[in-house]
């Protein structure tokens, strides 16, 4: 029987070992202790940077080296850059594929250092295509992205806030979320909020032509507000910051009225989503609006002890109109268990049909028998779809699916009128299995596949 590698006393030594067990031949003819397990590894004193050298200059070129010694070289950046927007570009849309090759080409045709923001993208582009091994993200994927943070810093001390530093920011909070890095998730998402304000690309800001002049950049400036405001959303949220949230949701963050809806005008509770056509993103940053509007309400009201039965009926209409839009007959309708605005108003529904089946309501008793039904149907429509629905590759899976398959298991195995209280595992294995898969590209899947098994 030999060990997988030398034993420590060898490797230390640089000795040619045969990894005998328990002892290999040249410990035993030297009569030496032969350990195969690394001791742990002794606490260090990390290297403190001069303050002096903390210049912008310093910094570009650091990040640079950055670039060359995490991604490689140009060719490999290129390549690196292609793979991102063959995947994680496909569900977040916020950088313009190309104006960033143009960006790239300028610098290599001057010869010139890239800009620290340009150089900072490419690594947080670099970094959310990561994928966890073995259930969990490797130290270097976790090191990559602590000194990311860490140039983020940097970078907004010396008064850097660009377009890119501001997608940067936000492709780093989308790994937070896909990797369940709370509460960094949560802080990050209020901090690129700040960000985008600061800089101007809020949508209650005048003109977004007044801080870009070039349509293109226009146009991603609109998707990345679009992108920060999917985001911002409660269920990052630590249970006792909802009041302090209810609070700064009184005031209106995305105006509706400037996506480009198909020249359509926002949509109010009455009208019919399913009559305006508009693009995957925009539908995504209108669910994930839902979903925090669902949220905030359902938080409030365990609060505060009330019930806006008003504002709840409005809520489930907004979400009916919209899930409608996925059945509306469409030539090519979205794959069930990849659209992440279905996910996200999949989500929504269900949030609120749980707590409003078990509100005590008096004389409401059609209502709540009604919320059952259709949460029984919505929980069972899950499951079929995790069951029967074509694989989707892996690298495409977008961080918003996660959430929607864990809480349907959840509701199904916490409410026995939804069960109907037989056996559930057969029910949800499928919910189980696809929690599993979506595991092996995000851990926060991961996580929610543990709560289920806990449960």
């Amino acid at each position: 029987m030999s060990a997988d590698q030398a034993c420590v006393r060898c490797r230390r030594q640089k000795r040619r070992c045969d990894k005998v067990l328990p002892c290999c031949t040249l410990c035993k003819r030297l009569n030496k202790h032969c350990d195969y397990l690394l001791p742990a590894e002794a606490p260090r004193l990390l290297p403190v940077p001069d303050w002096a050298d903390l210049t912008p200059s310093n910094v570009c070129h650091t990040l640079e080296v950055q670039v060359s010694s995490n991604v490689g070289d140009r060719l490999q950046v290129q390549a690196a850059a292609a793979f991102y927007f063959r995947t994680i570009h496909t569900w977040f849309p916020i950088i313009s594929e190309p104006s960033y090759n143009i960006r790239l080409s300028n610098v290599r045709v001057q010869a010139a250092s890239a800009p620290s923001d340009l150089s900072l993208l490419t690594l947080c582009m670099a970094l959310v295509c990561k994928g966890p091994v073995g259930g969990e993200l490797p130290l270097s994927s976790r090191s990559m992205y602590a000194s990311l943070k860490s140039f983020v810093a940097l970078l907004e001390a010396m008064g850097t806030n660009s377009l890119e530093m501001l997608q940067s920011r936000l492709l780093l909070t989308v790994f937070e979320i896909g990797h369940a890095m709370y509460p960094s998730a949560y802080i990050s998402a209020a901090a690129n909020m700040r960000a985008a304000v600061s800089l101007g690309i809020n949508a209650t800001c005048g003109d977004l032509r007044k801080a870009f002049r070039d349509p293109r950049k226009v146009e991603e400036a609109r998707q990345t507000w679009r992108g920060i405001v999917i985001t911002d959303r409660s269920d990052l949220a630590p249970k006792d910051a909802h009041q302090l949230i209810f609070v700064l949701k009184q005031e209106p963050v995305v105006d509706m009225s400037r996506w480009r809806m198909a020249k359509h005008p926002i949509l109010t509770e009455s009208e019919d989503w399913a009559k305006v056509e508009v693009d995957s993103f925009t539908r995504l940053a209108h669910a994930s609006q839902l979903l925090d509007r669902v949220l905030v309400h359902i938080h409030t009201t365990q609060s505060n002890s009330l019930f806006d039965s008003v504002e709840a009926v409005q809520i489930l209409k907004s979400l009916t109109s919209f899930l409608v839009t996925f059945q509306s007959g469409d030539s090519d309708p979205p794959h069930p268990l990849s659209d992440s605005a279905l996910a996200l108003c999949r989500s929504a529904m269900l949030e609120t049909l749980e707590v409003g089946s078990h509100m005590n309501i008096p004389d409401n008793e059609y209502c709540i028998r009604t919320s059952i039904n259709i949460l029984k149907s919505l929980v069972h429509e899950i499951a079929r779809g995790a069951e029967i629905s074509p694989p989707v590759e892996m690298v495409n899976l977008s961080v918003f699916l996660p959430h929607c398959i864990y809480k349907a298991a959840m509701v199904f195995l916490g409410d026995a009128r939804v069960s109907g209280c037989v056996d559930p595992e057969p029910s949800i294995r499928p919910l189980k299995d696809l929690l599993g898969y979506l595991g092996m590209r995000w851990v926060a899947a991961k996580r929610y596949l543990a709560k289920v098994e806990t449960l």
